[in-house]
């Protein structure tokens, strides 16, 4: 379902924003250094405190920062030769929606309970939402049936920046308890969603959910039917009602529809060999009920895989795809500059970039895992000044 990038770890992107000509009185051009520009929606900062240090020459072409600068060859004196924009990393979303029922509880990898271990792996600290916590926007339902009269019962925080503290208080160190109503949560987190498949010129990307859970679905019994004279029974009921995928595929479908994947988490053993468990992964992953090969399972028997797994998920995430403030002519792209901590990278390489449209550029190869796993890589790009119109 998802291919393997090593790291996750976001790079907090700055770039300089850059002007153009000004003619001077020795008839020469005047080109400042840019300005440091951040993107508002991200908190972690390089190791430099989110400063770029410009280049010797303060970021201008063949001139001294703030004096006159000698017009490359080829070119009037008054010609910009080249712009530098700002650029911003497109800020993914991740929705987890997790399993509280009392079989959580249950052993995990002889390191503590299914449930423990998901909630060390996921806000402890060194849980991937803890290190992530500034550059995805994480959100989570937790689900059960323990109220009869309420099902499902859920505790949930919405997505947003910085959430580590809001999800933590969230996550109770003891599951919740009762059964496990996957298809009535998980469409309640759907019907949530806006739809993204219809969304003007995909200005927002959908969030992916995460469905960790390690039963199978047993919905919820409407207490409206029970007979209460019998009210052992009835309870019994409404804590354990039959087993059935029906409610968690249609809501997969429904979120296929609005175009937001759904990546399956397996915590028990066997679990992953259920046929509706492959539907449900499949459908997610916005393929036929009954593709195969089908989509993945995560099915990880012990923290260490568990940790691994939540990893890669993030990772895939994560993309390498840049948002420029502003419009270059893609044709003529490579005749401009990126640089990753002062080194060029090639344009249209497997190693470097390329673009993907007027106002995006994507990282590649070495460039794209380097980009993912260190944190305080800082990209510059620039232009000609007739190849790219700053916003």
């Amino acid at each position: 379902m998802h291919s393997s990038k090593p790291g996750i770890f976001c790079g907090f992107l700055l770039l300089l924003a850059g002007a153009c000509s000004a003619a001077t009185e020795e008839g020469g051009t005047n080109r400042t250094a840019g300005t440091v520009s951040t993107n508002p929606t991200d908190n972690a900062a390089p190791a430099n405190g989110g400063l770029i240090t410009p280049s010797d020459n303060g970021g201008l072409i063949n001139g001294a920062a703030g004096g006159p600068a000698t017009p490359l060859p080829g070119l009037g004196a008054n010609v910009c030769a080249s712009a530098r924009v700002t650029a911003t990393r497109i800020t993914p979303s991740v929705y987890f929606v997790i399993d509280g029922s009392s079989s959580m509880n249950a052993p995990f990898g002889g390191s503590g309970t299914r449930w423990s271990v998901l909630r060390d792996a996921l806000v402890g600290p060194e849980g991937v939402v803890q290190k992530l916590d500034s550059v995805v926007k994480f959100g989570m339902t937790i689900y059960s049936n323990n109220d009869p009269m309420k099902c499902p019962a859920m505790a949930e925080v919405p997505m947003k920046l910085s959430n580590l503290a809001t999800m933590s208080s969230a996550y109770p160190a003891m599951e919740t308890g009762g059964g496990t109503p996957t298809g009535e949560a998980l469409q309640h987190v759907v019907d949530g969603l806006p739809d993204f498949k219809n969304m003007i010129d995909g200005a927002v990307a959908p969030p992916i959910i995460i469905l960790a859970t390690d039963g199978e679905p047993n919905g919820c019994y409407s207490p409206a039917t029970c007979d209460w004279l019998d009210w052992v029974n009835c309870l019994g009921m409404l804590l354990a009602a039959p087993a059935s995928y029906d409610t968690t595929l249609a809501a997969v479908r429904a979120a296929k529809v609005k175009g937001v994947p759904v990546w399956v988490i397996s915590l028990a053993d066997g679990l992953n060999n259920i046929p509706d468990l492959q539907k449900t992964a499949n459908i997610g992953a916005g393929l036929a009920d009954t593709a195969s090969p089908g989509a993945a399972i995560y099915s990880p028997k012990n923290p260490n895989e568990l940790t691994t797994t939540l990893t890669k998920l993030l990772g895939d995430a994560v993309t390498c795809e840049v948002q420029l403030a502003g419009t270059i002519a893609t044709t003529r792209a490579c005749e401009g500059m990126v640089t990753m901590n002062g080194t060029p990278l090639a344009c249209n390489d497997a190693q470097g970039w390329k673009v993907t449209d007027a106002k995006h550029i994507q990282l590649q190869g070495d460039a794209c895992s380097r980009f993912k796993s260190d944190p305080t890589v800082v990209l510059d790009a620039r232009f000609p000044c007739d190849v790219v119109v700053p916003d």
